[in-house]
């Protein structure tokens, strides 16, 4: 634990992305703001991520976490009140690609001592002051490593250099520090100052290791699909990007942020094409973001997911394409009544066909409770050839036993029908039990075959919601959403286990409000701008509090894979202190 412990730490000093350079012009700048805000925020973040129940606990095992690794004297040896800086140089192999870490220290001597507590040997050079050898418990770097002071009161740390850089060719602090920018990490990457052959030579490692793990599942079966494609089109889509962007791209920006008011973290990744290229041009045509399938989600939903993802790369669509080719694949072998295949198995073709016509639309809502305190969940999904679906489903209708209990074209809006499903009737009698305490008795369920899109309801108003959804109208929309309402959320969890529901108010709260966890933008214009902001106080708690936390804490959800369980949100997983 002590080795992992250091590992991280180390980390968090040296991390920086692949970059390139001739000395001194690096290709990535790395700036950190002082150690001091990062501990607090990281601090502040754990704890809002916890929650009153277990944020001071999370917090205190981070400490004890650094205390064991650094012990008693800590960070002693860092001036923890001043920003750290990084940039590396890339040379035409990718394995004497050197990183140096500016570090501002108290003295000399204590800054080496802690580097000594961290388990790294360091050795002074003889007949050059001011300059030690590093050497670490672990060979992470194949060449060797330095340390050199200055009379400024900075140390850099200088890894995988092979030969000390002479003092002169050292990047000065004022050239990479700026205090004007507010992010807690920020990094610029010049893609122009990539070597040729440093590309080339990654790359062709990277297509010998796939060949290798390829060769491994040769002679796969269907179920395999999916990985084999992503290996065979993954990396011809990272050459492609890659060859394109040291050609075309100026710089490319990153940073990372968290606002303590809202919890709220961001990152954001710039791409800042050159004037009159090929990028410059296709992301100044991309269009805003819209999804008419974002606009069937209710304002006050107690839970509503949206995606939308524009696969304007043919890897990209052969990818996700493959996803939906497995799982047809795999029919033969699910537990879907030999009747209803013919049905899934045109829906699976019909998302494939979306797919490659480069889209993938879709939006999720659990909507509720109404007056009898039940909910309704409805869910929308971007569809190729939706006729020839909708035939096919009236065709299994008819030949089923069932045929009698469904309603065809309940409502209509233009020339969509809303049909009518029993859905309790197509369930296993524990399982609509179940469901009953969410949904209703009798459960119903409501569908409609739009032109380019299938909706799905079941629940109390489905008919209702599945109608307004085909009213809506395409709006601005992010290409992921995540949003909630704890107050709604309470009130499910009560519907399900009403003494886990106690624990769940506990963990997340039953402010009535609407509250983004998680949005992802993506904007072009004169640069490409991809903006993700997660909200730690909501999504981790909601995770947490789907699963339960605390020896022999209730489960607010029943077990996912139990008949007729609800399957909580998936867990996000949050930097936290290993135990």
């Amino acid at each position: 634990m002590r080795s992992r412990s250091i590992l991280a730490i180390t980390a968090m000093f040296a991390f920086v992305g692949i970059a390139t350079a001739e000395p001194p012009s690096p290709a990535a700048v790395i700036q950190l703001k002082p150690v001091s805000r990062l501990l607090s925020e990281y601090r502040e973040a754990i704890k809002q991520v916890g929650g009153k129940t277990k944020g001071e606990d999370l917090v205190k095992e981070f400490d004890k976490e650094l205390k064991e690794a650094l012990g008693e004297k800590g960070l002693e040896g860092i001036d923890i009140n001043r920003p750290i800086a990084a940039y590396v140089v890339l040379k035409d192999e990718p394995d004497k690609a050197q990183l140096t870490v500016l570090v501002p220290i108290t003295t000399d001597k204590d800054f080496i001592a802690l580097l000594e507590r961290m388990e790294l040997k360091v050795e002074a050079v003889k007949d050059n002051a001011g300059l030690y050898k590093l050497e670490g418990p672990n060979e992470l770097f194949p060449n060797a490593s330095y340390v050199r002071f200055t009379n400024a009161g900075w140390a850099y740390v200088s890894l995988n250099q092979g030969e000390p850089t002479d003092a002169k060719d050292l990047i000065s602090v004022g050239n990479l520090i700026g205090n004007a920018d507010p992010a807690l990490v920020s990094a610029k990457f010049y893609p122009g100052r990539v070597p040729e052959k440093f590309i080339k030579t990654a790359l062709d490692q990277l297509d010998e290791s796939v060949a290798t793990i390829k060769g491994f599942l040769a002679g796969a079966g269907p179920e395999m699909k999916l990985p084999l494609t992503f290996l065979e089109q993954g990396p011809k889509l990272l050459r492609r990007y890659a060859e394109q962007a040291v050609k075309e791209a100026s710089e490319v920006g990153l940073k990372f942020g968290f606002d303590p008011m809202t919890g709220d973290t961001t990152t954001e990744l710039k791409v800042i094409p050159k004037d009159g290229t090929a990028l410059a041009k296709e992301i100044a045509a991309k269009p805003p973001t819209a999804s008419r399938l974002a606009a069937i989600i209710p304002k006050d939903a107690a839970v509503g997911f949206t995606v939308q993802a524009p696969l304007f790369a043919k890897e990209l669509r052969e990818i996700v394409g493959a996803l939906f080719g497995t799982a047809e694949a795999g029919l033969a072998d699910a537990e879907i009544p030999e009747a209803f295949q013919p049905l899934v198995k045109q829906a699976l073709k019909g998302l494939t066909g979306s797919v490659k016509a480069g889209k993938l639309d879709a939006a999720v809502a659990l909507v509720g409770p109404n007056k009898d305190g039940k909910f309704t969940f409805m869910v929308g999904l971007s569809m190729d050839e939706t006729a020839a679906l909708e035939k096919v489903a009236r065709a299994t209708v008819k030949a089923s036993e069932f045929a009698k209990e469904f309603e065809f074209d309940v409502v209509k809006v233009g020339d969509v029908g809303v049909h009518k499903i029993p859905f309790a009737r197509l369930l296993p009698e524990d399982a609509e039990n179940d469901l009953a305490k969410i949904f209703g008795d009798k459960l119903a369920g409501a569908t409609a075959f739009a032109k380019d899109a299938v909706i799905f309801a079941f629940g109390p108003d489905a008919v209702d919601s599945v109608k307004t959804a085909l009213e809506a109208k395409p709006i601005a929309a992010p290409v992921l959403e995540i949003t909630g309402n704890a107050a709604k959320l309470h009130k499910l969890a009560t519907a399900i286990d009403p003494m886990a529901a106690g624990m769940f108010a506990e963990i997340l709260g039953t402010e009535d409000k609407q509250v983004t966890a998680m949005r992802v933008t993506v904007e072009g214009g004169k640069d490409l701008t991809i903006k993700a902001v997660f909200n730690v106080r909501y999504l981790p708690k909601l995770a947490m509090g789907a699963i339960g936390i605390g020896g022999g804490a209730a489960q607010p959800f029943p077990q996912a894979g139990v008949k007729g369980a609800i399957a909580p949100p998936p867990p996000v997983l949050v930097p936290a202190p290993e135990k």
